[in-house]
């Protein structure tokens, strides 16, 4: 019987490991005792004293290198401080938003029981910064109230209050800043995280009727290039180990044959027998912003869409031979996702006129 011992402690052993290593990740993963229980706002700084949003030009967000195209997560760390950005184009990104969730309500906004608290909770942290950064834009009035200082609007901000008779959280947040949001939640059981609430006016050839409720694997997987041998695992690790006070941007960017802001028809492996003119296409560029809420442990994603006229971008010489360089070095996948065949020539063309001579390669 003595040999027993050696087998059942080696069998024990392994059953342990197994048990470690093949539970859900939120499982393995525990929050770390120094890990802030707020987000911090008060490093937030106030736009300049002389900051004027009507004579504020987006900021040109021209995310590749020079240098060969990788499909990679691309995250960047960031500072609470750059969340919002309010420009020129903001009373028409709000007029659009509103006309949407009055028109098209269910295809912008879609919430899914459960996601209540992590809504006010990202509504409160948004209303918390917008003064302390915006302070000619917004400010408090009586307690619970937000005033608006460009249009003129006061929103009752209270718990309690008639505002959530008529709206959503996400939805005032959507009315008070240009970027979209959404909420992403992960089940404490499973370890799986997925869109649990969003209000996404401006988005790049989807819905949020058709992703709510949806995981990160069943919106990826099978649309976006390499995303099952190359992101899958390394997102889901990422989404769960996230903590809070670690905000991070990341940009997505695709040339396009339309300047449309509302874009949810898709625009992915498109036929190409449609014809496309230089004047047509327009670089779009979202850039992301991912923070966790300390209160209920939700993910708030920020996005915030940039249209530009491709002759615009192109007009830095240095960024058109960057673009020639990413858009040449596409994997066949990748082109086949961004279209490629469908705008090259028209853009190829156009960057050799452009870079023709100048002495740039």
């Amino acid at each position: 019987m003595a040999y027993m011992l050696p087998i059942l402690i080696l069998i024990l052993t392994v059953f342990l490991i197994f048990r470690l290593w093949f539970r859900p990740e939120k499982q393995r993963v525990e929050v770390k005792g120094n890990e802030p229980s707020t987000i911090d706002l008060s490093d937030v700084q106030p736009c300049a004293v002389d900051f004027d949003w009507q004579k504020t030009v987006p900021i040109a967000y021209r995310p590749w290198s020079n240098g060969p195209y990788h499909v990679t997560m691309g995250i960047k760390r960031t500072a609470i401080q750059d969340w919002i950005e309010i420009d020129n184009t903001y009373l028409e990104r709000l007029a659009l938003k509103k006309e949407l969730f009055e028109k098209q309500r269910e295809i912008v906004l879609q919430t899914l029981p459960g996601s209540e608290e992590a809504a006010f909770e990202s509504l409160y942290l948004l209303a918390d910064y917008l003064p302390r950064r915006y302070p000619t834009i917004f400010q408090w009035m009586e307690k619970g109230v937000l005033e608006n200082l460009v249009t003129k609007e006061k929103w009752d901000l209270g718990r309690n209050a008639p505002t959530w008779n008529r709206y959503h959280p996400l939805e005032v947040m959507s009315l008070l800043a240009p970027e979209d949001f959404a909420i992403i939640q992960t089940d404490s059981a499973t370890g799986v995280s997925s869109l649990k609430a969003g209000a996404v006016c401006f988005p790049a050839g989807w819905r949020m009727k058709d992703r709510i409720g949806h995981s990160l694997w069943q919106i990826h997987a099978g649309k976006v290039p390499q995303y099952e041998t190359k992101l899958a695992k390394s997102m889901d690790r990422f989404f769960v180990r996230m903590q809070v006070g670690s905000a991070i941007t990341r940009f997505n960017y695709a040339i396009d044959d339309s300047d449309e802001l509302f874009h949810p028809h898709s625009h992915h492996n498109l036929a190409t027998d449609k014809k496309v003119h230089l004047e047509d296409l327009h670089l779009r560029v979202e850039r992301q912003f991912l923070q966790r809420l300390p209160r209920t442990r939700a993910l708030l994603f920020s996005i915030r869409t940039y249209i530009t006229p491709i002759t615009q971008v192109t007009k830095d010489k240095e960024v058109a031979a960057a673009l020639r360089t990413s858009v040449g070095s596409f994997s066949e996948d990748v082109a086949g996702y961004k279209n490629k065949a469908l705008w090259d020539s028209v853009l190829r063309e156009h960057l050799e006129q452009v870079l023709d001579g100048e002495g740039v390669s």
